[in-house]
């Protein structure tokens, strides 16, 4: 199972802080079955916010393995 973590992420000293997203802005966006589907997804949300340097989507992979 494949989700979308989407956030803004805080900056110090001009750079993005990479460890430290913004609450507010946290988003998840799922499930969806299979990789590839989850990274067009993280791929278009990260054009919609092109113009936000602190900004990233990544692919999750959530899938239970016995």
């Amino acid at each position: 199972m494949w989700f979308v973590f989407e956030a803004e992420y805080e900056t110090e000293n001009g750079r993005a802080n990479w460890n430290r997203p913004v609450r507010e802005t946290m988003v998840w966006h799922g499930p969806f079955t299979s990789e590839a589907t989850a990274k067009e997804v993280a791929r278009a949300r990260m054009w919609a916010k092109i113009d936000i340097y602190a900004h990233k989507a990544r692919v999750v992979d959530l899938t239970e393995r016995a």
